[in-house]
Parts: C-alpha cells; structure tokens; sequence
C-alpha cells in the first residue's frame, strides 16, 4: 500500500502475514525489495502479522538502534550482512502483531470507527463490524499475493463498502421501551419488553419518596444493560420524560457496540424508527447557535435546546428564582423551521442535530468544562436518545424537567444529575 499526500507518495507499506514465524532472511529481502521498488517514498514500513523468531526480532531491533544511532556489538552482528546504506536518510518501521483474525478484526474496527467519524458518516457497531470482518479476508488475500494498493483507491474502495452496507444492511430487531408516565399502551403485538416506571411517578412528577439517580436511572441503566447484547439489534421505545430518553442514550452510547435506534413518535400519531440512511443526500437544516454571557465569575453552563418549543423565557426565569451559577447561557434553536414538531426531519436529521451540540459545547473554556453543564430542552425523545448517546464527553451535567400539563409547579424542576463517572 502507498499513502500519497498532494500527489506524492511518502509512504510505502508492505503487509505480510504467516501462520508460522518470520525469519530474519525474509525481512531483509523483503525490506530490500520495498525500498528498491522506487515508487518516491521516503518511508517505509513492514506490516507483519505472525511470530517472529529470535533472529528476526533481534533484525528489527538492530535497524531500530541503527536508525537512531545506538548501535551495540549484537545489533552490528545482526546488520552485518545487510547493507544499511539502502536505509540512510529514510524513516523504518516494523508493525508486528499476532495472527489472530479476533485481534485483526478488532483493530480494523477500531480504525473504521476512527475513519467514519472523521468522515462524518454515521454507522451502528454491527455495520462496522461486517466492514471490518471482509476487509480483513480482502487484506490476508491481497497481502498473500503481494498485491500493493494505492491509499486513494483503498479509500474509494472502503467508501462504496460503507453506502452497500449502510444502505442494504437492516437486521430485525427486538423491541425494548421505557415508560414513565400515563400514555397509550403499547400494542402487544409490538412485542416490547419494557421497563415500567409509572408507579413512581404522578402525573410527570416524581413522587416525593423516591430520587432520579438513586430510583430511577439505576434502574433504568440496570434494565438496559441487562436486556441487550451486541450480538443482537435493537428498536427502544421511549414513552418517558427527556431526561430518562436521553439516560438511556446515555447507557447505550457508541462505545457499548449496542445496535440501537429508537422509536419516535409521528406528527400524525404514528410511530417510526428513527435510525440512519447513510446514503440520504439531503441538506439539513442546522442550528441557530448563540454564546451569551451571564454572569461574570460563574463557570456553570445552561444549554438551552429549543426544538419543538421555546424554551429560553421559563428556563432564564428558573435559573434566576434558583440563583443558578450560570456563567454562559448556550442557545440553540434550529436554523429553519425554529422550535416547532416539524424542526426535526427524520433520524438522520436528528442524529446530525444532536452531534453539532458536541462542537457547541466544546466551545467552553477548561474551568467551564470542569463545572455543570445544565440542560434544559424541549425536543423528540429520539433527539434526547441520540444526544445521550454523545453525553460522554459532556462532563458534570443536571438535566430538567418542565411542567408541560402546567398541573404542579408551571416551571422546571431538578432531575437526572451525571458526574463524570455516570
């Protein structure tokens, strides 16, 4: 494989895999035949998967010690029949790791989830895992017949294996659903096995014997870790308050390798699956982003998300009863359709939504991020799943609760608190 940057090859990579051990003759012909395939390189690396032997591992360490001068009387030994004039003024490298198609899989799913997210394309574990799973097979055999690929049409190649799969792949899944407050049954024929958290509730209200950490999202994080796998895909239903949508995103987050999308209801009163066309070409809208400065010498942040209703008045009115530390208020309203049921198009759509709040916040300064991020946010429950999903890197966070039905308080209400650890 070569790496070209502005047109120029700078790196020559030779992959070679064995299911014995690597021999010290082999390396040295195959690093000499690498640097003498002039392609204009001026870096090289030999990408082995397998054992090595003694001699082998001695090889690697002497070109090492050569390359920066620390030359001992066993690594001369070692190059003594080499010529080292080839590696004069040239940068040598030596992967080697273990041939087992669990370990290599594992750092090619790695790495794709490392290339999808920096090229903005958004995939379930499981995609990637297929992906991860035939690139491999496609490297042993191409590696296996000294094959070289340029990076420009592995990425081209990579790229039209990402939309197949994205676009054809859809596994069943199985229904899960958490419920928090008086709504429509779920339909039995769903099949949903579902957390039933009404009783400790009134209304919207949580009854005054029972805490949001201690009561609620301890069982709710225990439910979910107890009732999904990675080996199977999963629909959620969320017929619950925003903070527990977004608790649950929370728990489910990318890092989990849970396939998962959630249920969202409808303008019209349906349902629908809220999960991720890759392949869909539409332009979003976006935010509406504003960095308002509150109060000097407080450092705590309220992210104000202004969905499917506005939100700032009431949320500006609590933190001021409440005496709030608020430092900086971040407002976020979307850029076309403003805070109405029709501001989120659809799962993509929310899921892209969701991501841009990450770069809003990260705005923040380092004594901003050290305090409490506090959210206050009028969105579809799928919204709140995916931005629970990207929570991680949030910090110290207190979501709240509105007083919708304006039966109780008319305002908001403290409820799920997460510390850095949670």
């Amino acid at each position: 494989m070569w790496e070209e940057e502005k047109g120029r090859v700078f790196k020559s990579i030779q992959v070679k895999s064995t299911i014995y051990t690597f021999s010290k003759s082999s390396l040295k012909k195959w690093l000499q035949d690498l640097i003498n395939d002039d392609v204009g390189a001026n870096e090289f690396e030999l990408f082995l998967i397998g054992q090595c032997d003694n001699d082998a591992v001695t090889f690697i360490n002497s070109i090492n010690k050569f390359q920066s001068n620390e030359l001992d009387d066993k690594a001369q030994s070692s190059l003594k029949e080499f010529d080292t004039s080839c590696i004069l003024g040239r940068k040598v490298s030596f992967t080697c790791i273990p041939y087992n198609i669990d370990t290599l899989e594992k750092i090619v799913r790695d790495s794709l989830f490392r290339y999808v997210s920096q090229s903005n394309h958004m995939m379930t574990f499981e995609q990637i895992s297929l992906i991860a799973s035939a690139t491999v097979e496609d490297q042993m055999i191409s590696s296996t017949h000294g094959n070289g690929i340029m990076r420009k049409e592995f990425d081209e190649e990579l790229e039209k294996r990402i939309f197949l799969v994205a676009d054809k792949y859809s596994p069943k899944r199985i229904s899960i659903g958490i419920k928090s407050f008086p709504c429509k049954e779920i339909n039995s024929e769903d099949k949903v096995l579902y957390l039933p958290l009404e009783d400790k509730f009134k209304d919207r209200k949580i009854k005054e014997e029972y805490d949001w950490n201690d009561d609620i999202y301890e069982k709710l994080k225990g439910f979910l870790l107890e009732n999904t796998s990675n080996k199977y895909a999963y629909q959620i239903f969320l017929d619950t308050h925003t903070s527990l949508a977004f608790a649950a995103g929370r728990v489910l987050n990318s890092k989990s390798g849970i396939n998962v999308f959630p249920i969202q209801k409808s303008t019209n009163g349906g349902t629908i699956l809220w999960d991720l066309k890759l392949l869909s070409k539409r332009n979003y809208a976006n935010w509406n982003i504003s960095h308002e400065e509150f109060h000097e010498n407080q450092y705590d942040t309220a992210l104000f998300l202004n969905v499917t209703r506005y939100v700032y008045d009431d949320a500006l009115k609590f933190i001021k009863e409440n005496d709030l530390p608020i430092g900086r208020i971040i407002n976020c309203i979307p850029s076309e359709a403003g805070a109405t049921n029709f501001a989120i198009e659809d799962g993509m759509h929310a899921a892209i939504l969701a991501n841009s709040i990450y770069n809003a916040i990260g705005k923040r300064s380092t004594v901003e991020r050290r305090a409490t991020l506090h959210i206050f946010a009028a969105a579809p429950n799928g919204f709140m799943f995916f931005l629970g999903q990207n929570s991680t890197g949030f910090g110290k966070c207190i979501l709240y609760e509105y007083d919708f039905e304006q039966r109780d308080s008319c305002t908001y209400s403290q409820a799920i608190r997460f510390s850095r650890d949670t």
